[in-house]
């Protein structure tokens, strides 16, 4: 099986922040097949770009500072829509994830496919619990991300098996 790794990007200690944690700790709780690997970030890109080198699939669940947030609606987001988040204000951790694939594709270390869950908060002030909208948010998206897991799971499946040479 090839690569996997899921990266919860957020500050636990600044409530609605935490939100990308806490998916990536719930997923841990439930359980994660062997092939995938999952990872806490603060954001800072070169950070990510390490964690998601080299590998065939990358999700990353990130809080979303907006005006005028919903808090807890969710945007799912593949690479090339994470590539054109120009304003600092897209992630709530300065730089954001559009500087993180920037910088990763001019390295040549973009994963494959990059899947970005990014959740739209308001409390991001000091504290460690999510606003109730923002914890039900990440319930749903750690089922997204076991859904995607099992659609990569079937996809690869489904691929001819790859020759090597050797009889």
């Amino acid at each position: 099986m090839r690569p996997v790794v899921i990266i919860g990007v957020g500050n636990v200690y600044r409530r609605d922040d935490g939100v990308g944690v806490a998916v990536v700790q719930r997923l841990r709780e439930t359980g994660l097949p062997d092939w995938v690997t999952s990872a806490v970030s603060d954001g800072e890109p070169a950070q990510l770009v390490e964690l998601w080198s080299r590998t065939e699939l990358a999700i990353v669940v990130d809080a979303l500072a907006v005006r005028a947030a919903i808090p807890g609606a969710v945007h799912r987001i593949e690479i090339d829509a994470v590539e054109g988040v120009h304003a600092p204000s897209a992630s709530s951790h300065g730089l954001g994830l559009g500087t993180a694939a920037r910088l990763a594709r001019e390295l040549g270390r973009l994963p494959e496919r990059l899947i970005v869950y990014a959740v739209e908060i308001s409390e991001y002030a000091f504290g460690d619990r999510m606003s109730p909208a923002v914890a039900s948010a990440a319930e749903h998206i750690a089922e997204h991300v076991e859904a995607d897991l099992a659609d990569f799971e079937a996809a690869l499946r489904s691929l001819p098996p790859v020759a090597t040479g050797e009889r």
